[in-house]
């Protein structure tokens, strides 16, 4: 993949529990990572499959690993594009090479 395909910047969050004055819990999303990324759509086979269950608003996105991220899982980060929210839904390690990271992610509805 060449360098020019990763120009897209994105913003990770992670989810943290926090409590207020009185004593509850809350979960709060706090900026945790801010990357460059390479994004792109689902393609093909992938694609029909999301329309199905109506998620054809996923999208993948392939960072650099570091060390920060060799943790991340779908459940307590979430990534923020170009304004827009996207829950992970898959997170691909890619051959556990610590390379790259394959995220892929479904737009969130408001």
């Amino acid at each position: 993949m060449k360098i020019g395909q990763w120009r897209e910047r994105i913003l990770i969050q992670k989810n943290n529990i926090t409590k207020d004055k009185t004593g509850n819990q809350k979960n709060v999303w706090v900026d945790f990572y801010s990357c460059h990324a390479y994004v792109n759509n689902l393609s093909g086979r992938e694609y029909w499959e999301a329309a199905q269950v109506n998620q054809e608003a996923s999208l993948y996105f392939i960072v650099r690993y570091c060390r920060e991220l060799g943790s991340m899982n779908s459940t307590l980060y979430r990534i923020v594009f170009k304004g827009e929210v996207y829950n992970i839904t898959f997170v691909d390690f890619m051959q556990y090479q610590k390379k790259t990271i394959k995220l892929r992610a479904e737009k969130v509805k408001r």
